[in-house]
């Protein structure tokens, strides 16, 4: 099984945008991923629960459908677009969700949000998204996974994309995919995106997560049909019925497995697979009440949705888990 440790720590007071300054906490989970038996592979589902610094916070002065005017804070024309970064509401209708920026003026920004409505005085953060290079590194001495030439020679990182995984690879200069040479160093990483590594080194890897930790609600979207590697947004042990994923619009329960959408947890070999029966969370195979399962900061969950099932994605909030007073 993989270890965890967490630290937590706190910024010294740092000025955000040009009317905040705010002390932040920050935090670490280290997560070692044992070495594989000669010739086989080491899997481990990974969840990132903090997000890159926050360079901005204020609030909105008016929008105008996808278009958010913010004042003037001192930005570039287009800064926000020269490598990804993400606007987060947090207060309001939309609070906790996020929203990647296609544009940015000296006063405004432009967001991917259709079928959203936003308002004066909602409360906002804009930060850089995480990415393959960000998270895991961009040069043989940053990267920990093992590099190779060819995906066969490497340690593997597969994202989630629709139905399907996509497969990435650093070859010690540059990340790519397989049977392409374009790098992939900018490949985003969405803030509730789990990820599935696959190690087949010889010896032990250990992966240092590490970023803000949010004082606001986050909101994660969970698909409504087929099934999403998802990280929990928080970095403290939380369990199956803290989740509140049977509450959900849509949530499929029932009295056996095969009649229920699926929590699915890695135990280092295999799926366990849980379900919620009305009155509690089961687990495949067992009749043992499954409601206090543990799930530690730094893994993911995989959900999947009853087979057949059409719904559309559906947005789950986790409020913060921890008391917290902002000084400002």
């Amino acid at each position: 099984m993989s270890a965890f440790s967490l630290l937590w720590a706190f910024l010294a007071p740092e000025k955000l945008s040009a009317a905040s300054l705010i002390s932040e906490p920050v935090g670490c989970v280290r997560v070692t991923i044992p070495a594989p038996a000669p010739g086989e592979s080491t899997r481990k589902v990974l969840g990132v629960p903090f997000n890159r610094p926050s360079l901005y916070r204020a609030s909105l002065v008016s929008a105008a459908g996808t278009t958010l005017k913010c004042g003037s804070l001192g930005w570039q024309s287009g800064q926000f677009v020269q490598a990804p970064h993400f606007l987060k509401i947090r207060s309001g209708t939309n609070q906790g969700r996020y929203f990647s920026i296609t544009g940015n003026t000296l006063d405004s920004v432009t967001v991917n949000a259709t079928g959203f409505t936003f308002a004066a005085k909602d409360a906002f953060e804009i930060f850089p998204a995480q990415t393959l290079g960000s998270l895991f590194g961009t040069t043989s001495s940053t990267v920990a996974l093992r590099s190779g030439t060819l995906e066969a020679q490497a340690d593997l990182v597969r994202l989630r994309s629709g139905p399907t995984w996509i497969t990435y690879f650093f070859n010690g200069t540059q990340w790519r995919t397989p049977g392409s040479t374009a790098s992939q160093n900018n490949t985003l990483i969405q803030p509730e995106q789990g990820i599935l590594l696959v190690c087949g080194g010889t010896s032990a890897v250990s992966l240092n997560l590490f970023g803000n930790i949010s004082i606001t609600p986050e909101t994660s979207a969970v698909p409504g049909s087929g099934e999403a590697l998802l990280s929990p947004r928080f970095p403290v042990q939380t369990t199956l019925s803290a989740l509140n994923l049977q509450s959900l619009t849509g949530w499929t329960k029932g009295a056996t497995a095969s009649l229920s959408d699926h929590v699915m947890k890695w135990n280092g070999a295999s799926w366990n697979i849980y379900y919620h029966t009305g009155a509690r969370w089961q687990m495949a195979g067992s009749n043992d009440p499954q409601d206090s399962a543990s799930i530690v900061p730094g893994e993911s969950l995989l959900i999947h949705r009853k087979d057949g099932s059409t719904g559309a994605s559906v947005a789950a909030k986790s409020l913060v888990p921890f008391a917290f007073k902002v000084s400002e």
